[in-house]
């Protein structure tokens, strides 16, 4: 059966800017071509299973050439296969989304598009600059800078172009010099303020501006080099004071957190303005078997209470529950504990708020030796801590397997990139086995270089677990993940400060 075709818009950069379908696709799709544009954050929130291909285009340099991609999507859907080709801003604007459409119509291949945030509206808005303004700007053209295999500069009537209030041209970075004359010399004033904007709507944003006459030489000055949207006209004077993106207290960092998916601090941190990279450096695998696991959840009514020591604990329960044709309602009655907010976190998402959340450290936990024992649901090493704990407050527990931490493959070489070569600013870890299962996974450069990183443990647990492998925390934050994002501003800060210094 053949499979289908989604050409996605993926945005400018930042993954909340995906729409709501897009998302969705993603989650599902067998496979993902994606471009240059796609930014970090939202490759790093495509699902393991998803098989990924880079088919990245850059001035004289193609990853793959439009025939090979092509091709890769008539034979991927072909074979069946739910296949999403994954452009930055939208497919139908200059991403050649149109030359694919028609040819997978010509062969009869099923496609469906997706339309995207085009960085031609997109960008401009993230640093300040309305394309349209009332007085100032009643009509935009959005126009391409280059064409061709090597950036050549297109063929394009720019007198007729000039006559725009505001022009926006997308990857024109390379050629501004002659598109500079050609609006002046059909007619634009040279004192009309421009805007260069690289790697918008990210962490890495940066803006300059200028006027016709003197862009070029402010552009050599700060190296600002290809990608980058341009925007001229006189709505590019008002960024001075609607500019906002960099009054975020977070803007411009880039914070990792080493797990696969968003998180309770993940949209706390997004709203400060940080960048948030999802590389998980271990993987879950399930064990050899789910008897166990599923004796205890027919014997529910047995237990004290159920803890949950992670969020792979959450997981594995619901998926076991709803093997049996069961789901969150037979934890009913029963007392729930999270050992960790990620874990409140993951019971939060089905609607289970914990009757305690309680850290590994804690001297505070519920129950007593005289008392059922507990059910420990999680991965192995975070349920032998929590058994643990228990132990030493005469509580039994009992440690069905649900599944151990295994390095993850496919993120090892995007661990090393955001550690050492492009390194993040911060590393923030949400609870004790998130320290440990990112350290484990860890080389001994790598492990320096997360030394020089802020590293922000959340709670006195997850501080703890860094201690004994020889790293201090910057800080140790508490509270809920909105006081937790606002708090570690500071830290990074201080930190990055002091590294430049």
């Amino acid at each position: 059966m053949t499979g289908r075709v989604y050409l996605v818009g993926a945005g400018p950069g930042d993954p909340g800017l995906l729409t709501l379908r897009a998302a969705r696709l993603l989650a599902a799709a067998d496979v993902v071509v994606y471009d240059q544009l796609v930014g970090d954050a939202i490759l790093d929130r495509l699902p393991a299973t998803a098989e990924r291909i880079y088919a990245g285009k850059e001035s004289g340099a193609h990853t793959m050439a439009q025939d090979a991609i092509n091709g890769v999507l008539e034979e991927r859907a072909r074979g069946g296969q739910t296949v999403v080709r994954l452009k930055g801003g939208d497919p139908f604007v200059f991403g050649r989304g149109g030359e694919e459409a028609e040819y997978l119509a010509e062969r009869g291949i099923p496609f469906e598009v997706v339309p995207g945030i085009s960085a031609a509206l997109g960008v401009p808005a993230y640093a300040g600059i309305p394309v349209t303004h009332r007085g100032v700007a009643a009509s935009v053209a959005v126009v391409t800078g280059r064409a061709g295999p090597h950036g050549e500069a297109l063929d394009i009537d720019w007198s007729r172009l000039a006559a725009a209030d505001t022009i926006v041209v997308l990857m024109g970075v390379a050629n501004q010099e002659s598109l500079v004359r050609a609006l002046i010399d059909g007619g634009r004033p040279p004192e009309t303020p421009v805007a260069a904007i690289r790697w918008g709507t990210t962490a890495r944003q940066h803006v300059v501006t200028g006027t016709l006459a003197t862009i070029a030489e402010r552009l050599r000055a700060e190296s600002l080099r290809p990608p980058a949207t341009i925007v001229i006209g006189n709505v590019v004077s008002h960024r001075r004071r609607i500019e906002w993106t960099a009054r975020r207290p977070l803007f411009g960092l880039r914070v990792l957190v080493p797990a696969p998916y968003p998180g309770p601090l993940t949209h706390p941190l997004e709203d400060l303005g940080a960048e948030v990279l999802h590389v998980a450096p271990v993987e879950l695998q399930p064990p050899p078997s789910w008897v166990l696991l599923d004796r205890a959840l027919d014997e529910l009514r047995g237990w004290a209470g159920v803890v949950f020591a992670d969020s792979a604990g959450v997981t594995a329960v619901r998926a076991r529950l709803a093997a049996r044709g069961r789901d969150a309602r037979a934890l009913a009655g029963l007392r729930v504990i999270a050992a960790s907010r990620d874990a409140a976190h993951g019971l939060g998402a089905l609607g289970i708020v914990a009757d305690a959340v309680v850290e590994e450290t804690s001297g505070d936990w519920p129950g007593d030796a005289s008392a059922a024992p507990w059910l420990v649901a999680g991965r192995a090493d975070a349920q032998e801590v929590v058994a643990a704990t228990l132990a030493r407050h005469g509580i039994r527990a009992v440690t069905p397997p649900a599944g151990t931490m295994a390095p993850s493959k496919s993120q090892a070489e995007r661990l090393r990139e955001v550690l050492t070569t492009r390194p993040a600013h911060a590393v923030v870890l949400a609870d004790p086995g998130e320290a440990r299962g990112l350290l484990a996974a860890l080389d001994a450069e790598e492990r320096s270089a997360l030394a020089r990183l802020a590293l922000i443990a959340v709670g006195a647990a997850t501080g703890a677990a860094l201690a004994r492998e020889g790293l201090g925390a910057t800080m140790v934050a508490e509270g809920s993940p909105e006081a937790v994002a606002g708090a570690l501003g500071a830290a990074v800060r201080r930190r990055c400060d002091d590294a430049g210094a």
